[in-house]
């Protein structure tokens, strides 16, 4: 049906289809690839019980980082024989299959992959397979995973990459290794590295922050030249391998110009004078008192005067002239 209104082709599939994709044929998108698929997968239901085609379906899938099967991908991840997993540290395997490198430990979505596998541990509880109190006290416990290499370059970028291709391939593509040409420009890739360290370490006591990110985009193409992601890829104590470069945030200062062209619009004009003196506004949610980034006042400033000095005060009195919800409607 989707096809016929002119979408791309899609369905879902049982396990044992699953299994005959990943270890019989390709992930190939074709009526033909569908139909042996689901001949074979009517040939393995009649010769296997449920029990048997799992374990074979769990011990040929990828779980990512080149694992394939369970078996390897604790191995990989946890440096143990699967049969020696706690509870938890099977919640996580477990969570990998539906997205391997979206969930991988290596990636930047840790966040996801501990809300996947609490869930798997809520789903087992509630199936019966374990306890209310054991799936609890699995929920506690911290699962450490393998260091992984030092040596991949641009960590970030990489993985960034790579969950593109999966997006766009599928995930038994990509693991079957493809030659990928990107727009990272390494020289200025190590210059971005070397200029977040650095910023953090200098000034990242003094305003209590202990990372930081960076991107590099080609101001023509806007292709990607660098991208940094955090401060260390391979710290774990500050959640290093967590993409800031991609991560929802607070638009901050970037949003100063389109709050100001806004207010062009509307007839307000560079000259216009904003004073920039300590300011609270009522909302709905409470009060809220703006401050500059140096936590100086300067009194009465043109609109040309506080963009340029990317002061606060003034865009929020902006952002209030203009309206809220206008800025947030263009």
């Amino acid at each position: 049906v989707n096809i016929i209104k002119g979408g791309k082709a899609q369905g879902g599939s049982t396990i044992t289809q699953q299994l005959v994709k990943n270890a019989i044929l390709t992930n190939e998108k074709s009526f033909g690839r569908k139909i042996k698929e689901l001949i074979l997968a009517y040939q393995i239901e009649k010769r296997f019980s449920k029990d048997e085609i799992l374990q074979m379906y769990l011990n040929e899938i990828p779980y990512g980082s080149v694992a394939y099967g369970v078996a390897a991908a604790s191995q990989t991840f946890l440096g143990k024989d699967a049969k020696d997993l706690t509870l938890a540290e099977s919640a996580y395997l477990a969570a990998l299959p539906k997205a391997p490198t979206y969930y991988s430990p290596y990636g930047s979505h840790l966040d996801a992959l501990n809300g996947r596998a609490q869930y798997v541990l809520d789903k087992m509880a509630d199936d019966g397979f374990v306890t209310k109190e054991q799936s609890a006290v699995a929920k506690q416990e911290k699962v450490k995973f393998r260091e992984k290499g030092t040596t991949i370059i641009a960590p970030h970028f990489v993985m960034y990459v790579k969950e593109y291709l999966n997006e766009k391939y599928g995930e038994a593509m990509v693991e079957s290794g493809l030659k990928v040409v990107t727009t990272l420009d390494l020289n200025m890739q190590k210059i971005a590295e070397e200029a977040v360290k650095n910023g953090v370490d200098a000034r990242g006591k003094q305003f209590g922050f202990n990372n930081g990110a960076l991107v590099g985009l080609d101001a023509k193409t806007g292709q990607i030249v660098a991208m940094v992601g955090s401060k260390d890829f391979f710290d774990d104590e500050i959640d290093g391998q967590v993409n800031v470069v991609t991560r929802p945030r607070q638009p901050g200062s970037s949003i100063k110009p389109l709050v100001y062209a806004l207010g062009f619009s509307l007839g307000y004009q560079p000259e216009t004078i904003l004073f920039d003196v300590n300011t609270t506004f009522k909302t709905e949610v409470g009060d809220y008192t703006p401050s500059n980034y140096n936590l100086k006042e300067n009194g009465p400033v043109s609109i040309r005067q506080a963009l340029a000095g990317s002061l606060n005060i003034p865009a929020v009195k902006m952002a209030y002239l203009a309206g809220v919800q206008n800025i947030a409607d263009k």
